[in-house]
């Protein structure tokens, strides 16, 4: 297997285990809500609507985040996240943010590989962590994060939920930034840097990415 294929498989296993504060069948429940917000009805009708308040929301504020993060980001609002954060708490929204995020990028790479919709695995038996970093807090941003030195706010966006962080983190190194390999200006990889950086600038613009 190649680094790609590696992390994919290490990162879709690890999603099943326990993480920061939710045990590995919230979070297998949360990748398989992420899934369903691609045909949902409320989801699609939301996208449809000129602001997405016309349309009422999920029965409960754990499948409201992960379908609103998952199927309509760009709309998302600081009164919608902290009425969100006011219901499931800080770190728990944080870690359902991180793994819609993650389940997405899983899934979106295997639809671009025309691969076949992979089975979901299987959650494993486990106890959260629930710790909540000594170094994170007010920096601006909609929950707290890392207040010291980063490399990219990317990189810190989840840094709440450390355990979490480190599966997106994989991720981020593997599929785009090459983890120290970053600060290099020429690669020599199948895509060359310049190439890497329209790819990304034309994906994030398409997504809506905040940064």
């Amino acid at each position: 297997m190649n680094a790609i294929e590696t992390t994919h498989a290490h990162v879709a296993a690890n999603v099943a285990a326990a993480g920061d504060w939710l045990t590995g069948h919230d979070r297998v429940a949360a990748w398989r809500e992420a899934r369903d917000a691609e045909t949902n009805e409320t989801d699609r009708a939301r996208r449809s609507a000129i602001s997405p308040n016309a349309v009422p929301g999920h029965a409960t504020p754990t499948i409201e985040v992960v379908h609103r993060v998952a199927s309509d980001p760009g709309r998302l609002t600081r009164t919608w996240a902290d009425e969100q954060i006011a219901a499931l708490g800080e770190e728990t929204y944080t870690e359902l943010v991180g793994v819609t995020a993650i389940a997405s990028v899983l899934d979106t790479f295997d639809r671009a590989m025309g691969r076949p919709e992979p089975t979901i695995p299987e959650p494993i038996d486990g106890e959260p962590a629930r710790v909540r970093p000594d170094d994170v807090g007010d920096v601006g941003a909609w929950v707290s994060q890392t207040t010291g030195p980063t490399r990219a706010n990317v990189s810190r966006t989840l840094s709440l939920v450390p355990e979490t962080n480190r599966l997106w983190r994989q991720l981020v190194d593997t599929f785009y930034s090459r983890g120290t390999e970053f600060m290099n200006l020429s690669w020599d990889f199948p895509l060359s840097r310049p190439q890497a950086e329209l790819i990304a600038a034309r994906t994030t613009a398409l997504n809506e990415c905040f940064y």
